[in-house]
């Protein structure tokens, strides 16, 4: 499906407009206080990573199957694995319910899982399926939408 692996200025727009939506949702978030931005980090960086893996195992692979690097990660991926992700995600989650408050927690979830049931449901819609660069997508939309729910929960009464 992605034969070029130039990126062109869309894509070079992409990365430039993402980053700076991290950094300034990161900047909020640490305006007052470090550990509110330190907590989204480390909340982020593990569910979104979580979020490729359930596309992988709820959707089939498309693509070159013999040149691709995600299909392997495809074939291997079961019920249990998926589960044993999900158990490395609870104490960093946990710690962040804790130190932060459920509201903090709840809605950065809840945007994280938004953003992947969107990304899901645009891949199956297009594509009928996901390639290695729908799988990068979605971690960083999925990390971004974690961040703007943590900055959200934040300000919650």
């Amino acid at each position: 499906i992605m034969h070029d692996s130039r990126i062109g200025a869309f894509g070079a727009m992409a990365l430039v407009l993402a980053l700076l939506l991290k950094v300034a949702l990161l900047a909020m978030l640490g305006a007052h206080n470090l550990t509110p931005m330190l907590a989204a980090l480390l909340g982020g960086h593990v569910l979104s990573r979580l979020c490729p893996l359930v596309l992988v195992a709820s959707m089939t692979h498309i693509g070159d199957a013999a040149g691709s690097k995600s299909k392997p990660l495809a074939d291997q991926i079961s019920g249990p694995a998926l589960a044993c992700a999900e158990l490395w995600c609870v104490p960093a989650l946990a710690w962040l319910g804790w130190s932060q408050g459920p509201a903090y927690l709840l809605c950065a979830m809840a945007a994280s899982a938004a953003a992947l049931g969107w990304m899901a449901r645009l891949f199956r819609r297009r594509l009928q399926g996901f390639t290695g660069d729908c799988l990068g997508a979605t971690q960083q939309v999925c990390e971004m939408a974690f961040y703007l729910g943590a900055a959200v929960g934040l300000g919650w009464p």
